[in-house]
């Protein structure tokens, strides 16, 4: 089972934070599995928050994205992958553009992982072939394409391709796989011409993370063999740290906050904090500290107030951000996921239990929870406008969190 941990890999993409609490990309707004929504509903009722609409959905991992009434996923069936444009206040269907063959793992599960990224009047949708697809938010017409894994003549992750596309101002960054020195490619996201391309490295599962030391933006990438720190504007390597785990399973987007970056892996190796700092101009990164208190096995952790919230293998965990301690830890969610809105976590179980928590390092303490899906669920929630968007391999749900 531990194998599917990268399905939650899909990862970021960062754009500015869009007007009416939208959720436009994998880890919302602001890249940090929060939402700035405030006056949400203070606990559940027992049977669960009111069910606006639920729709029959077909297979693969990705998350929803969110943006101007529109709800944005990736579905896989034997026709292919496909990109899925729902209605957010009905639920009904917009479009659905197909933009690449059916990513098989018959063992794991087949179908897409990577979450759309919404830009604009863009959507932007990367296979679990590698095959990437900028569409028409509105029509879901096709603008351009091409399987940027082929193109780069990349050998593909095990498990398929799973990080999020990344936009950065006129650029669109994707994880294309192992190849020499188009690991890495940055596409100028309007007409998908290369702007350069970097890295031998094998491909994690994670989404590179953009963050910034002085005056030069950065992507932390969390390839198969490590946390590298690759320049926005030309791809030159500033930095690399070794991380080897077993099977390359690099799951986790890592956390930037106050100048500092965080990774996590399932295995013995665990986590890490590094600093970063300028050395004669030129960008690098120090360790802070290694711990085995949060070992990331599918979902990415959530930062408030100077803690981590996150899942240690199969128990959610809280952790000091600064020094690694652990605060408490807490059983019945097995391998979940979570977000976090109004101080509070929207804890997502993978059998479908939903649970409504306090956020804080004191001790776990649980407000509403209620079970939602009979069925194993490893696709992380998404908070937007005050709906709440959850799915597994069968259906999309969507509940509503004002009342």
């Amino acid at each position: 089972m531990h194998h599917r941990l990268i399905l939650t890999a899909c990862l970021l993409a960062f754009v500015p934070i869009l007007a009416g609490a939208d959720w436009p990309q994998w880890r919302g707004p602001n890249q940090n599995g929060i939402s700035e929504e405030t006056g949400l509903a203070e606990s559940w009722p027992e049977e669960g928050p009111e069910v606006l609409w639920r729709v029959p959905i077909s297979g693969g991992y990705s998350s929803i994205a969110v943006a101007d009434g529109v709800a944005y996923t990736m579905i896989g069936s034997e026709e292919g992958e496909f990109v899925v444009a729902i209605d957010a206040e009905k639920g009904s269907e917009l479009w659905k553009t197909r933009i690449g063959d059916l990513f098989v793992d018959e063992e794991y599960g087949s179908g897409p992982r990577a979450t759309p990224t919404v830009d604009g009047d863009r959507v932007y949708a990367l296979g679990g072939t590698g095959a990437l697809a900028c569409l028409d938010a509105k029509s879901g017409e096709l603008q351009w394409g091409f399987n940027v894994v082929e193109k780069s003549e990349a050998e593909n992750a095990e498990y398929g391709a799973s990080a999020s596309p990344v936009v950065v101002g006129n650029k669109l960054i994707v994880v294309a796989g192992k190849s020499k020195g188009k690991s890495l490619v940055c596409l100028d996201k309007k007409s998908g011409e290369t702007i350069w391309t970097a890295l031998d490295d094998k491909a994690g599962y994670a989404t590179p993370l953009v963050t910034s030391v002085g005056d030069v933006t950065l992507l932390a990438v969390f390839t198969a063999e490590g946390l590298v720190g690759i320049g926005l504007e030309d791809g030159k390597e500033f930095w690399r740290h070794p991380w080897e785990t077993t099977m390359d399973q690099h799951t986790a987007t890592p956390i930037g906050h106050d100048g500092k970056v965080f990774i996590s892996t399932r295995n013995s190796t665990g986590s890490a904090l590094f600093e970063l700092s300028l050395d004669g101009g030129s960008p690098k990164a120090e360790l802070v500290w290694e711990s085995r208190n949060m070992k990331n096995y599918l979902s990415t952790c959530v930062l408030l107030d100077g803690h981590l919230y996150g899942f240690n293998a199969t128990r959610l965990t809280c952790m000091d951000f600064e020094t690694g301690d652990s605060k408490w830890r807490e059983s019945g969610f097995n391998k979940g996921s979570l977000i976090a809105a109004d101080g509070r976590l929207i804890i997502l179980g993978e059998r479908g239990n939903l649970a409504l928590a306090e956020a804080t390092p004191e001790e776990y303490r649980e407000i509403s929870k209620f079970q939602l899906f009979d069925t194993l669920t490893w696709i992380v929630p998404t908070l937007a406008n005050g709906r709440l968007y959850v799915r597994n391999e069968a259906e999309l749900v969507c509940l509503d969190l004002r009342k």
